[in-house]
């Protein structure tokens, strides 16, 4: 698969399109739900944050879908993902051996944030990850991820929302027949907190409804450093 080849009908497809043609041909049940979440999640108000020329790091990346979909949109730069399930890992390094030309992409299996690269990076994603970390070591989760934007970079965040009531009841129930975990939703204040405690400021904050399945995605930058002059 060329991006090259690609890219003008990802482009206009968007991410739907880029999900059908990473991930349409293949056989299993994780490549279909590949195909259809861009139906039920924000991927392309997601990406717009993420810029061609930025190294990227993508926290919980699944099989892969979201650096497939940078790769097909031209990004230049290097893309490390990371996922606590090795078969998730397979995958998105199956899809990656399809895309031809595509920049430094690399995935990794780690099971504690101490096992993540030390970066920093242009650019750290978490997306639809942090309801799946138990509550007494998110927060912490969170800090370790922040630590890893560079000077001028950003973090951009989006998880499952906990409003309205009917939405979150929905996400909970996707959750408990796909995945088999209980939701532990995060109030997005909590996340604004700790970014802001690490020096990043907020950028962008928005909320999103699809079909019955409802997001929050925040973004921040990280200020780039100055020095001052005696």
């Amino acid at each position: 698969m060329s991006p090259g080849a690609h890219e003008a009908a990802a482009a206009v497809g968007g991410a739907r399109e880029g999900a059908r043609l990473l991930f349409g041909a293949r056989s299993g049940m994780r490549s279909h739900l590949q195909s259809w979440r861009p139906f039920i999640c924000p991927i392309d108000d997601v990406l717009r944050w993420v810029s061609n020329d930025a190294t990227v790091f993508d926290i919980g990346c699944g099989a892969g879908l979201l650096p497939g979909l940078l790769v097909l949109r031209g990004h230049q730069v290097s893309i490390t993902g990371v996922d606590a399930s090795p078969s998730a890992i397979a995958l998105a390094r199956e899809m990656a051996e399809c895309l031809d030309g595509k920049p430094s992409l690399s995935f990794r299996v780690t099971a504690t944030t101490a096992e993540w690269p030390a970066g920093p990076f242009d650019i750290v994603m978490m997306v639809d990850v942090l309801h799946h970390i138990p509550p007494a070591v998110q927060q912490s989760f969170v800090s370790d991820a922040l630590a890893r934007v560079a000077p001028g970079g950003r973090f951009v965040y989006k998880d499952m929302a906990r409003r309205p009531l009917l939405h979150a009841a929905a996400n909970r129930l996707h959750d408990l027949v796909i995945a088999r975990e209980w939701i532990h939703y995060v109030d997005p204040a909590v996340v604004t907190s700790l970014a802001t405690a690490a020096g990043l400021r907020p950028r962008h904050v928005s909320h999103h409804r699809q079909w019955w399945y409802a997001h929050d995605l925040l973004v921040f930058d990280r200020p780039v450093r100055t020095h001052e002059t005696p």
